[in-house]
């Protein structure tokens, strides 16, 4: 029997029960339904977490750089060997921009983007891992809008996956869980509401790390920031612990030391390690420079830190903070096991296979260490530049240039090339289909960066362009954003001037720079100079009188301007910025688009 209230003008009454007629086929209809929705509510109360499965994958590629060092099982069955024509499974174009890697988790690919000129929505994308057609589409109204171009991040950080749920962040500050399987919202949060408001000269791009019940996150920005570690279940910070303030885009790792996980982050100067239960620092090095780009990378008991070099700084200095920690037996803090001596990384995260660990520098030069000593086995020019992290897998190293082109080394101790493979014809890249960037500035209208293409669905050993994938399920929110304005910020974590416009890198970074002129003196001096400049100092200060006058300040803004002369073109799509892999291939994404080599549909 069932009884229902009913709303009375002073109170809540109960109505008496309503009378059925007591014959078998109403009963055993009401029992079928009653079982039924006991069923789609345990099946709900387990994906939102309540009863669901929390933990990982460990074969999977649930977060950023797989299980934080790029590598894949020995028995993968990665190729060696594809080209537009062949080895390429499907292709799809996604709706949007992102730059954030794919994960690969239980026959899923999952990617985030931004969708709308001014970043309106902050979607998560579902594809399947044999056919490339998407399965669902979450999207959900931004907190905080911005323009979408190259001057901006565009879905940076790296999003997380586990059994139950995929756990997404933005750069607008907001933090979405979605159902793995069923594409629908669990829980979200404005991170803004506890921290305050995001400033950025880069936009956010830290990703986000995890264990079987929590995730963190990196939150530095010019305010107050933060490392936070938040319950996957139900998306409430379990701690937060204080980081100093300044742009990065560097992302944690967690790192296991006997019953203790810890989570290391390296950025701003330092690296640090923190109680993944209690957020307590454990330990901290100190005089590091160039590190919030590239993410630390953890191999059983040591550490490795790579840095990049620092705008007007020296390679001397940067190779110093490219180096290695090592926790001794029983130690509770690492000490540093050595340091590289010109070696550098820059947007790609250090990477070890076997006895050598490889770093990547901005011009794209590869150098091999010895992993154990740090000695320089070689430096090679690849040819190309390189954003992705590469992946290892069976003593090869597969690096991913921007520009399509991948190379397959043997991972010794001497320069041993297996080949060079491509995504595309670059004589004829394929330009986004539907995207175009917006700036606000002129006049409210796009860049030519898109509409290029017609190929519809999902390409089959493809030789050109495809469209969106159709035929998804879609869930969302269209609540209004209720936060306007953006964040001036240049995409992948470039280096950003002080006020530079929003189509020209470097323009007004000297009249920036003596707006700290505070006495009016035509000097920076003291507090006046930006603190990120301290370590630089000695190449910056040409008369080596502790200040900075208008004519060194000069030659600052124009040496910034020359190196991002054509900054523009070259951070146009296509462009790779992430590469996940699984037992039988390597998906790689661009700004607009998926690729998938090996393990779809048309290898069966």
């Amino acid at each position: 029997m069932f009884g229902c209230y009913i709303h009375g003008e002073d109170n809540y009454s109960l109505k008496q029960p309503i009378s059925r007629p007591a014959s078998k086929t109403w009963y055993l209809a009401f029992i079928v339904a009653l079982a039924l929705v006991m069923l789609q509510s345990i099946a709900a109360l387990a994906e939102e977490g309540n009863a669901g499965d929390g933990s990982t994958d460990k074969a999977a590629w649930s977060s950023f750089r797989g299980a934080g060092n790029s590598t894949v099982s020995p028995d993968a069955s990665i190729p060696l060997k594809w080209s537009p024509g062949s080895g390429i499974s499907w292709q799809v174009e996604l709706p949007g921009y992102g730059q954030s890697s794919p994960l690969v988790f239980a026959g899923k690919v999952l990617v985030t983007a931004v969708e709308g000129p001014q970043k309106e929505k902050n979607l998560v994308v579902c594809v399947d891992r044999e056919s490339g057609e998407t399965l669902w589409r979450y999207d959900q109204s931004t907190t905080l809008k911005g323009p979408s171009n190259f001057m901006y991040s565009r879905a940076a950080p790296t999003p997380i996956a586990d059994r139950s749920r995929v756990v997404a962040f933005f750069e607008s500050g907001d933090l979405i869980a979605v159902g793995l399987n069923s594409g629908k919202k669990l829980w979200s949060r404005d991170l803004k509401e506890e921290l305050g408001p995001l400033s950025s000269r880069h936009g956010l791009g830290s990703s986000l790390a995890q264990t079987d019940d929590l995730l963190f996150i990196n939150l530095e920005h010019d305010g107050p920031s933060a490392l936070l570690a938040i319950q996957k279940s139900d998306g409430a910070t379990k701690w937060k612990s204080e980081r100093p303030s300044g742009s990065s885009w560097s992302s944690p790792a967690v790192m296991q030391r006997g019953d203790q996980t810890q989570v290391v982050v390296s950025s701003g100067g330092e690296a640090a390690g923190y109680d993944a239960e209690t957020g307590r620092e454990l330990w901290k090095i100190i005089g590091l420079a160039g590190n919030s780009v590239p993410s630390p990378l953890v191999v059983e008991n040591r550490i490795y830190l790579g840095a990049r070099l620092p705008e007007f700084g020296s390679v001397a200095t940067a190779a110093k903070s490219n180096l290695c920690l090592e926790f001794e037996e029983g130690a509770t803090e690492p000490e540093v096991a050595w340091r590289s001596k010109r070696c550098v990384a820059d947007y790609a995260s250090p990477v070890v296979c076997g006895d050598n660990v490889f770093l990547i520098n901005g011009d794209g030069i590869l150098g091999c260490l010895d992993k154990n000593t740090g000695e320089e086995k070689y430096r090679q020019r690849l040819g190309m530049v390189c954003w992705a992290t590469p992946i290892v897998h069976d003593n090869h190293l597969f690096i991913f240039g921007k520009n399509g082109k991948t190379t397959v080394l043997k991972a010794g101790g001497q320069f041993s090339k297996v080949g060079d493979n491509h995504l595309w014809d670059s004589a004829d890249p394929p330009r986004p289909v539907s995207y175009v960037e917006y700036f606000p500035s002129s006049g409210g209208g796009g860049h030519g960066h898109g509409g290029h293409g017609s190929h519809g669905g999902v390409q089959k050993q493809p030789a050109g362009h495809a469209k969106h994938a159709s035929g998804a399920r879609h869930s969302g929110e269209s609540k209004p954003g209720t936060h306007s304005g953006g964040y001036s910020a240049h995409a992948a974590g470039k280096r950003s001037d002080e006020l530079g416009d929003e189509t020209t890198p470097g323009a007004g970074m000297l009249t920036g720079m003596l707006k700290r002129d505070v006495d009016g003196d035509g000097l920076l001096s003291g507090d006046e100079i930006p603190g990120r400049l301290n370590t630089v100092m000695e190449n910056i200060d040409l008369n080596k009188d502790g200040r900075l006058d208008k004519s060194e300040l000069k030659k600052m803004a124009d040496s910034f301007a020359a190196k991002r002369k054509n900054s523009k073109q070259s951070s146009r799509d296509p462009i790779v910025y992430g590469v996940a892999a699984d037992s039988s291939g390597i998906i790689v994404r661009t700004g607009t688009r998926l690729y998938a080599i090996g393990g779809g549909a048309s290898d069966k």
